[in-house]
């Protein structure tokens, strides 16, 4: 830590784009070196200053290691430090067992802090969250662009797991499931190309709390109260999943303490699948080009199905997302970011197989107005926020 509290840029490790700056560890978990020591999986994530209220539940339903990337720009360190604190201070476990790291943009380094946010006391960490960030407030840059991969990279080489379980902030784990998949991935030879899927859910904001079992997400999928992840936005997000097959009861699902298994192996492919994956620590990392919205998850996919991964589907495993999804709530930067991402996709393909000597991948069909784009982006790239 430099002086007022900041940690200072010329520590940090620029990214290769040479835009941003990383910092690790910043706030270690206390018993880290224990826990990654003796666990075969770690669940790594990452959150903007504004989301971090997220990692109360991840903390409360996961009972393992975990591994944040938190993106904070100039003041926002000050909103990144205060709710480190309180989640240390007020949820049980965020101390010993969640390492927090830092990225920032180059030209934003961390702040010292002129005022600190209010005390709080240990409430509801959504109302925290909010409180701090409205006394401090987000500090404003002309372009933001949120470096999604580069922060799931940085809180994945954090995990030092023989696997890492790579979710978004809100994307919440059902209960127990680290120890039912910590025992089902030490009753297995590590196998260094296999990817694990484990089904996303939306779930109506009208549901109080999450389904804490496979039961009762068929329940509500029945009562129309959730749905697969990004239906009515993308299928092809979760659509390669086949979660026709996974979406059934079987005995096993009355014993909520054994290992999970493999339902059912996936042999298609279909390219912009978006799986949330369990990997072996040696695998493709997030290719850190793609900033913003599109492509960020499944290049990767892209890459792990080209070099010949296998991917089998968890039974009773899955990750549910609050709200339902809908492209009305997009703004026009999104949109901008996820047509030039289309260009850079392309772009990566190319490199992709020149690398391994593959066929060159045949073009894919060009994006509406890649001008118009480009001001979209510039124009309105100050609504754009991360996770």
């Amino acid at each position: 830590m430099g002086s007022g509290g900041t940690v200072p840029a010329a520590y940090g490790l620029s990214d290769a784009s040479g835009n941003f700056t990383s910092h690790a560890f910043v706030w270690a978990g206390r018993a880290w070196q224990e826990i990654t020591g003796a666990a075969q999986v770690c669940l790594a994530t990452h959150a903007s200053t504004q989301h971090l209220h997220w990692i109360a539940t991840h903390a409360r339903r996961w009972s393992g290691p975990i591994s944040v990337a938190v993106y904070a720009a100039g003041r926002e360190y000050v909103i990144a430090a205060g709710m480190v604190s309180y989640l240390r201070q007020c949820v049980d476990g965020v101390e010993a067992r969640v390492s927090f790291h830092l990225v920032h943009p180059r030209g934003h380094p961390p702040e010292s802090p002129r005022s600190l946010p209010p005390v709080v006391t240990c409430g509801k960490a959504e109302e925290v969250n909010r409180i701090m960030v409205a006394a401090v407030g987000l500090t404003p840059q002309r372009y933001p662009r949120y470096p999604q991969n580069l922060l799931r990279n940085m809180a994945w080489r954090a995990c030092h797991t023989p696997h890492v379980f790579n979710v978004d902030v809100d994307m919440i784990p059902v209960p127990a499931m680290y120890p039912r998949l910590s025992d089902f991935l030490a009753s297995r030879v590590v196998c260094g190309r296999c990817a694990f899927v484990v089904p996303v859910y939306e779930v109506s904001s009208k549901v109080s709390e999450p389904p804490r079992d496979k039961m009762a997400l068929l329940r509500l999928l029945l009562s129309g109260k959730a749905r697969r992840f990004h239906l009515k936005v993308y299928q092809k997000n979760q659509g390669n999943s086949h979660l026709e097959h996974w979406e059934v009861e079987r005995l096993s699902m009355f014993n909520q303490f054994q290992p999970f298994s493999v339902l059912f192996n996936i042999s298609t492919y279909e390219e912009f699948w978006e799986p949330v994956l369990i990997l072996p620590r040696g695998s493709p990392p997030f290719d850190e080009r793609f900033i913003g919205y599109g492509f960020t998850r499944s290049s990767q996919v892209y890459e792990l199905h080209v070099r010949g991964f296998h991917f089998g589907v968890l039974d009773e495993a899955f990750l549910t997302h609050l709200g339902f999804q809908t492209t009305a709530t997009y703004t026009s930067t999104r949109f901008a970011q996820i047509e030039i991402n289309h260009i850079r996709y392309q772009m990566f393909k190319k490199e992709l197989h020149a690398r391994l000597s593959l066929p060159q991948p045949p073009p894919l069909s060009a994006p509406a107005s890649r001008v118009a784009a480009r001001i979209r982006l510039m124009l309105k790239g100050a609504n754009s926020r991360g996770p």
